[in-house]
Order: C-alpha cells, then structure tokens, then sequence
C-alpha cells in the first residue's frame, strides 16, 4: 500500500509543479520587458505590476522573490543564473518608520534593482533597494549585498565584500575593499 501511495504523492506533487509553471509562463507572457527566452522555476514569485520587470535574453530565475513598482523597477540582464531563495527587493519599508503610523499607512522606500549581463547569483542571496550589480559578477550563497558592485566581481558574506575581482570593488565605510581572494 505505502508503494502506491508514495507514487500517488509523487505524481500529485508533478502535477502541482506542472501548473504552477503553466501559471508563471502566462505571467511572464503578460509582462512585456521579459524575453520570451527566460526560464523560471515553479515558486517564482514576482510582486508588482507587469512593466516593473525587465529580463534579458536566456536568464534563468530559479527560485525566487522579485519586488517592484512602476517607480522601482527589477532589471536582470541576458544569461544570468538566479538560485534558489533569492529575494530581490526594489521596496521595503523604511528604516525611520518602519510599522504603520497613526494613519494606518507604512512608509516604503523604493529604489530600482538592476543585474547586468552574464552574473550568477547564489542561493539564499538578498538583494537590496537601489543595488546596481555590473555584469559578469558571481555572488556567493547566502549573502546580502547592501552596495552596488562593479563589472567582473565575486563577492559573498552579509554584507557582501569583494573576495576576488577589481580591487576596490565595494567601498565599506568608506574604505575600498581590497582583492583578497588572490
């Protein structure tokens, strides 16, 4: 019996894979800057209008939260790899007042996001308000990247530093960050 009900569970699980990605794939048709190329994983979630994404020629979105608005929009460029748990979020409330005021409404900042060409971005990686990533960059798993990063860079660690790339890749209070993965 445990047989059958296991391929039972297994098929019902395909199934529920299957629509969710029919579901996203008529999402993405609605959006007009996605490339008709871009893949998406089933638990791909983006929150905002349509026009607020833009997604270059044979991205893949793995597993991930975009966030935009008409006045902060997401832009991926083409070939980029996107993990699995990847929030990228071009709105947040903001830090002065982040809770509901007297009037019921949350203060949100919001600042576009824009991902050049050719980068790879890990799992479980946060990506904040008003972050430019240069192309051909690599961020490591489990980082949050607070700074905007040049063309040609891998970086890791919450808060992202550069460990290998341009030297100065990310300034840090300040101070520029050298090449230390050398």
């Amino acid at each position: 019996m445990k047989p059958i009900l296991d391929c039972l569970a297994f098929s019902l699980y395909r199934l529920v894979l299957t629509v969710k990605s029919r579901a996203m794939r008529c999402r993405l048709s609605r959006c007009p800057h996605i490339h008709e190329s871009v893949r998406v994983g089933p638990n791909v979630q983006l929150i905002g209008p349509d026009d607020a994404f833009i997604i270059g020629e044979g991205s893949y979105i793995n597993d991930a939260i975009l966030t935009a608005s008409t006045r902060a929009k997401v832009t991926i460029g083409a070939g980029c790899t996107i993990g699995y748990r990847v929030s990228i979020k071009a709105i947040t409330h903001d830090v002065e007042h982040p809770c509901a005021g007297d009037n019921g409404e949350i203060p949100i900042v919001e600042r576009g996001i824009t991902i050049g060409n050719a980068c790879w971005i890990g799992d479980n990686v946060f990506i904040r308000e008003g972050v430019s990533i240069g192309n051909h960059v690599i961020v490591g798993a489990n980082s949050v990247v607070t700074k905007s990063i040049p063309d040609g860079v891998i970086v890791a660690g919450a808060p992202a530093v550069a460990i290998r790339g341009k030297t100065a890749a990310i300034e840090q209070d300040g101070e520029p960050n050298g090449d230390r993965g050398k």
